[in-house]
């Protein structure tokens, strides 16, 4: 896993050194193990931090050139499968002088274009520039593990792994997105190809771009999760065997590797279950990482003994760790900075610590359990959300009637009656109605991202085929899984340089997921039947059979013990920007709704760094 980043100066003008040291520093954290700024024709640059994982010799480091000098490639994540395509491509009579996955890309893309990305098995994003053509190509992976971020202005374009990068680079000024900051009070994260910089983009899941010396940008999916159907063909017992066999080989690949890979350990179904694969036909015993906090608080009692008990049983050595208040205090002034893009889940924190773990006992590679909630139904909401659209039926046709009820409860089963957005995924900040009586004007036609769930809904069931269950899936891999949960994983934990590996989101293994008939996949009365049915084979039903706590962080109980400290960045943001009306925000200020403080602080902190850093 490494910091790749990139500039090209359309106006021919020579780059100038300090601003490509001042991006390389800031990814440093990404790649301590050897980096290079490597100069083409003065006007372009590639910069790569490298966290050497696949073949550590020097000859994998980056940028690498082709043989005959006319492609450069910086790339960040592992290609799982890259020794099949490396046999392709020798049958196809290419000589390799490295071991490495990145060689292979670069090979790949030389003979099979963008159809390479067809063939790819792994989390990535690269930057390939073509010295004849003048150009670019740029892509990320089907799942948006990795994440990619670009910008274009009359004169110059730039890339790289992290937003803060480019936001350093003093190339492109901070602009704040108003509309992206009412779509983060939706969602916790930042939907599609924006962020909270309006003059910086990002390249969504499972797309890629084409700069060419003209500075045309153009866009395109090569994988959407939301045209694969169900088959209503498959049976319980392949559904059973084939998702078995898939996660094996998925954790298999995950364990490709030329250093030691560890676990995150729960002690929950999830990373229980990876666990025990991983530690099949291995030699010595995985490393796993727990974490817990001093002070337990209502809601979670901690997850310590279920861990222990799951790694006894499991064959992982366990290694605890305790967050305190005051170490709490060390980061949060750099929160907002080491989370990079505006995501509003406090799990963030657990996951800074977790990673400072797993770097203190020598583990660069760790596999975690993300995903698995979101496709087999792992989330109790879920299926009571489920069980009141069995029993409540719209009583219109989609329509503008303007009935709206803050709270939640009632404000879903209004949208239900009212055949509205009921379910606009699994991360939910504020509802419609709350944002709209928070904001200054209300929601206005100058916030359209807010709705992009809302169009979405309206494409996706005016399919006859569609159903209920499978858009709660879509939809967190759409927005979710790579804004929300995958950014705060990548984000947090390599800080600390390490690497997240998620063999729960391997594409083949969603892929078949998704055509599972609902009434195998999902049972109104138990979350994760089938990968229940899986576990069984492999880990004790004690572990499968827990009640889910999920993994959190105590903001309430901190906020409590420094009010002013998250109060005054709430108040000193909306003073800047106006955005909020302060009757309104005041009432939540003094209200008992902590994660609501949270969140709101959480935007504050992240533009106030920005507009004054």
């Amino acid at each position: 896993m490494c910091g790749i980043a990139g500039i090209y100066n359309f106006d021919q003008s020579k780059i100038d050194p300090e601003i490509a040291n001042s991006i390389k520093d800031s990814l440093e954290h990404r790649g301590p193990d050897f980096s290079k700024i490597e100069y083409i024709d003065n006007k372009v640059v590639l910069i790569h931090t490298r966290l050497a994982i696949i073949d550590l010799d020097q000859r994998s480091n980056q940028p690498m050139v082709s043989k005959d000098k006319r492609y450069s490639i910086v790339f960040n994540g592992e290609i799982y499968n890259f020794k099949e395509i490396r046999k392709t491509l020798e049958a196809k009579g290419v000589n390799f002088y490295t071991d490495g996955d990145t060689e292979v890309l670069l090979e790949g893309y030389i003979h099979f274009g963008s159809d390479v990305l067809q063939l790819l098995r792994g989390q990535f994003s690269f930057a390939i520039y073509d010295s004849k053509e003048k150009s670019f190509f740029l892509a990320r992976d089907r799942v948006g593990i990795k994440p990619l971020y670009f910008a274009l202005n009359n004169n110059t374009f730039i890339f790289s792994s992290e937003l803060k990068a480019i936001e350093k680079s003093n190339l492109f000024p901070f602009s704040a997105d108003f509309d992206s900051y009412v779509a983060y009070l939706r969602h916790l994260a930042v939907p599609t190809y924006r962020t909270g910089n309006k003059n910086i983009s990002k390249l969504e899941p499972g797309q890629f771009l084409y700069l060419d010396k003209n500075k045309n940008i153009s866009k395109y999916k090569y994988w959407d999760p939301f045209c694969i159907e169900e088959d209503e063909s498959i049976t319980e017992h392949e559904a059973i065997s084939k998702v078995e066999e898939l996660l094996i080989e998925s954790v298999n690949y995950r364990k490709v590797s030329d250093v030691e890979v560890g676990l995150f350990l729960s002690g929950g179904l999830d990373s229980s279950l990876i666990g025990k694969l991983m530690s099949k036909n291995t030699n010595s015993n995985v490393k796993g990482f727990n974490i817990d906090y001093e002070e337990h608080f209502e809601g979670y009692q901690g997850e310590v003994e279920e861990a222990r008990f799951a790694a006894k049983n499991i064959g992982v050595n366990l290694v605890e760790d305790k967050i305190q208040y005051s170490d709490f205090k060390k980061i949060i002034d750099n929160y907002s900075f080491f989370q990079d893009d505006l995501v509003g889940d406090e799990v963030g924190i657990p996951l800074y610590f977790l990673g400072k773990s797993s770097k203190k006992n020598g583990i660069k590679v760790v596999q975690v359990g993300e995903g698995a909630d979101e496709l087999f139904y792992g989330y109790d909401h879920w299926l009571r959300f489920m069980k009141l659209n069995r029993y409540i039926k719209p009583i219109t046709k989609p329509s503008s009637i303007n009935i709206q009820f803050k709270n939640h409860r009632t404000n879903m089963l209004s949208n239900i009656l009212l055949n509205r957005t009921s379910f606009a995924g699994g991360a939910l900040g504020f509802n419609l109605p709350e944002i709209d009586d928070l904001l200054v004007n209300g929601i206005t036609n100058d916030f359209e991202l807010i709705n992009y769930v809302d169009n979405k809904w309206d494409d996706y069931f005016s399919n006859k085929n569609s159903k209920l269950s499978k858009w709660m899936t879509l939809i967190d891999l759409q927005i979710r899984l790579p804004e929300l949960l995958l950014m705060r994983m990548d984000k947090l934990v390599m800080q600390s340089s390490i690497e997240a590996r998620v063999p729960f989101l391997d594409h083949k293994l969603i892929e078949y997921i998704l055509t599972i008939p609902e009434k195998i996949i999902f049972d109104k009365k138990t979350t994760k039947p089938l990968l229940k049915h899986v576990a069984n084979k492999h880990i004790p039903q004690k572990i499968y059979s827990r009640t889910k706590q999920g993994f959190r962080a105590p903001v309430g109980e901190w906020i409590k013990k420094d009010q002013e400290y998250f109060y005054d960045s709430i108040r000193s943001f909306n003073s800047s920007t106006n955005l909020f009306k302060s009757k309104s925000l005041e009432k939540i200020i003094s209200g008992r709704d902590y994660q609501k403080k949270w969140y709101l602080s959480n935007l504050a902190k992240w533009h106030l760094s920005r507009s004054i850093g």
